[in-house]
């Protein structure tokens, strides 16, 4: 009986750690500052490599941080060492963890199942 108990209490912890929820949190930078941009991201991910670059078209989305979680939203999960540069034919632009965290402050949350994400979608991260 004693064994029997023991078992099904292993059973019961091994089952609850395998249902646990992933989500999937992914920030993108709408761009509206009618011209192209090139972005260098670092730093941006716990999913793949630490550095991309994106080209996006004026009125698309770019992908510019994709962090899988156990729950916490993304802004608990942005590094101190990441790194957006937003280039475009004028100049450039840096924004690091800390401007991204706090630019996301202000951005609502969408979800969709375990599909979470954030747009920014206004011209302060133009050049």
């Amino acid at each position: 009986m004693i064994k029997f108990a023991g078992f099904s209490l292993l059973f019961v912890s091994l089952t609850s750690c395998a249902t646990q929820q992933v989500y999937n949190n992914h920030v993108y930078v709408e761009n509206r500052c009618g011209q192209p941009l090139e972005m260098k991201i670092s730093n941006s991910s716990n999913m793949h490599s630490l550095e991309r670059n994106v080209t996006s078209a004026a009125g698309s989305r770019a992908l510019v941080a994709s962090f899988a979680s156990y729950g916490e939203d993304v802004i608990e999960q942005i590094p101190a060492n990441y790194s957006l540069k937003i280039t475009d034919a004028i100049g450039s632009k840096v924004i690091d963890g800390a401007q991204l965290k706090q630019r996301l402050s202000g951005v609502e949350k969408i979800s969709d199942g375990t599909q979470r994400e954030w747009t920014i979608n206004d011209t302060s991260v133009c050049p």
